[in-house]
């Protein structure tokens, strides 16, 4: 048994006195691997908890003070309420900004969540800011089929 999660990654800017911008950089379609090497007995629910890359998606802010990113889900096809996702930041990146928050993993839901927030100068940035995946509720008991979604990562602030 193999599932492939495939989520795509939207943004969306919301610009307030000054310009801001955050980049996505995805990486590649994280594919969960079988359960089958877990089974050593027939009748019973193996469940499995299976996490990306500690880099699976690089963040880039560009902003001129406070801001603040949260995460959702927006979009789902073949999703199965019983799979949980959640999303946390796995390092600082690069640049001078100072970040805050995102440190543990929260789970998405279809409302927008504080995910963490920044704060930066004129010449202050962060580039390549790791975010990392975890998904739960895989189990034999789930149909075999590509499960798809979409995060959605929203900036704001000054």
């Amino acid at each position: 048994m193999r599932y492939i999660i495939a989520f795509g990654l939207a943004f969306l800017v919301t610009l307030a006195v000054s310009a801001q911008t955050i980049s996505i950089n995805s990486g590649t379609t994280w594919s969960i691997p079988t359960l089958s090497s877990t089974i050593t007995k027939a009748g019973k629910n193996y469940e499995h908890i299976e996490t990306s890359s500690a880099s699976q998606t690089l963040l880039k802010v560009n902003a001129l003070l406070a801001w603040s990113i949260t995460a959702h889900l927006s979009a789902t096809s073949n999703w199965d309420s019983s799979l949980k996702l959640s999303v946390q930041r796995t390092g600082n990146g690069t640049g001078i900004a100072i970040l805050s928050g995102g440190t543990t993993y929260i789970q998405l839901t279809s409302s927008p969540q504080a995910f963490f927030s920044g704060l930066l100068n004129l010449t202050a940035h962060r580039d390549n800011i790791p975010i990392q995946y975890k998904i739960e509720g895989l189990s034999v008991m789930l149909p075999v089929k590509t499960y798809t979604t979409t995060v959605t990562y929203t900036i704001s602030g000054l």
